[in-house]
C-alpha cells in the first residue's frame, strides 16, 4: 500500500497486523463501501423526514453530508493518483443509471419537501417558474463549470513544447 499521513494511519490501519491476512482488510474496506453507500440512501431519507417536520437547518445539514463525504473520497483518490470520474466512466451504463435512478428521486423528493413550506399557494405558478428558470440557470453554470475544469485537466496534460501563446 502507498504511504499513508498520520490521520489516513489512524482510519485506515492499513498495515496493522491485526488484519492478519490481505483478504480481511480488502473485505473489510469492501465491507466499509457498502456502509458507506446505505449512509448516502440513509441520509437523503433522514433529511426528507426532518424537512417534513419543519427541522429545515438540521435536514440541510444531513443532505449536504453525503456531497461532503464524495468529496473527501475524490480528493483522497486525486492524492493517491486516481481519476474517479474517469474510473466510474467506464461502469456498464446499467450500474450508472441504477445509481442515477436510485439516489435523483430521492434528491427531487428532498428539493419538493424543504422546499414547498417556501411556495405561497396563490403564487405557485409563478414559483414553480422561478425554480424551472433557476434550476436551468443553475444547470448551464454548473455545465459551464464542468467544461472549464475538464478544459484546464486538458491543458495540463498537454506538454509544455505543445502549449500555444
Amino acid at each position: 500500500m502507498a504511504n499513508t499521513t498520520a490521520l489516513e494511519d489512524t482510519f485506515l490501519a492499513a498495515d496493522d497486523p491485526a488484519w492478519g491476512d490481505e483478504r480481511a482488510r480488502e473485505e473489510f474496506y469492501r465491507g466499509s463501501t457498502i456502509a458507506l453507500c446505505a449512509t448516502i440512501y440513509g441520509c437523503y431519507v433522514i433529511a426528507i423526514v426532518a424537512a417534513a417536520l419543519d427541522a429545515r437547518p438540521v435536514s440541510l445539514l444531513i443532505f449536504v453530508l453525503p456531497s461532503l463525504t464524495t468529496l473527501l473520497l475524490y480528493r483522497y483518490c486525486a492524492r493517491r493518483g486516481i481519476d474517479v470520474r474517469a474510473l466510474l466512466k467506464r461502469f456498464a451504463p446499467r450500474r450508472r443509471w441504477t445509481a442515477y435512478l436510485t439516489t435523483y428521486p430521492l434528491i427531487v423528493a428532498w428539493l419538493v419537501v424543504f422546499l414547498w413550506p417556501m411556495v405561497a399557494s396563490d403564487s405557485l405558478p409563478q414559483s414553480l417558474f422561478g425554480a424551472v428558470v433557476g434550476g436551468a440557470v443553475g444547470a448551464a453554470v454548473a455545465a459551464g463549470t464542468v467544461k472549464l475544469v475538464q478544459r484546464r485537466a486538458r491543458a495540463k496534460d498537454i506538454p509544455e513544447d505543445d502549449h500555444f501563446d
